[in-house]
């Protein structure tokens, strides 16, 4: 399967580490993300935490759907997980023929789990990808020729 390109943002907040030449043509989302009315309550904490957590200019606009996604999966995550952790929970049940079963909350928490982390590293949310990213504060970048021309 061949690698995804990488945006242009991402790629000058890395400091271009592959110096090649970047696409000056590329589009330009603008906007702030703006949470989904639809959301479930348990995703929009989720949403209130990330959209916090993040710097400001990380996400557009157009990153909304994606972020909401991240969020409904995680909030799904939680409630699956918090079944499973009931004391009264019971793993394995009898299907309709007689035979056994495992819950499905399992299923559900596993894929979730793996939606997380499809979307959070295409949100730049794990480790792996925030590191590529550079995201010092605009302005506060130390010119490193300052003072050779006095």
């Amino acid at each position: 399967m061949p690698r995804t390109a990488t945006p242009t943002a991402i790629k000058k907040l890395a400091g271009n580490p592959g110096k090649r030449a970047l696409n000056k043509a590329e589009p330009q989302p603008s906007g702030v993300p703006s949470r989904p009315t639809t959301m479930t309550s348990a995703a929009r904490k989720v949403w209130t935490r990330l959209i916090g957590a993040m710097p400001a200019d990380v996400y557009t606009a157009c990153d909304s759907a994606l972020l909401a996604a991240y969020c409904e999966a995680v909030a799904a995550h939680q409630t699956a997980t918090r079944l499973i952790s009931d004391k009264n929970f019971e793993p394995i049940g009898t299907g309709s023929t007689g035979q056994q079963v495992i819950h499905p909350a399992y299923k559900l928490q596993a894929d979730q789990a793996r939606l997380i982390a499809t979307l959070g590293q295409r949100l730049g949310l794990d480790p792996i990808a925030r590191q590529s990213i550079n995201s010092a504060p605009q302005g506060t970048e130390e010119d490193s020729f300052k003072g050779l021309m006095n």
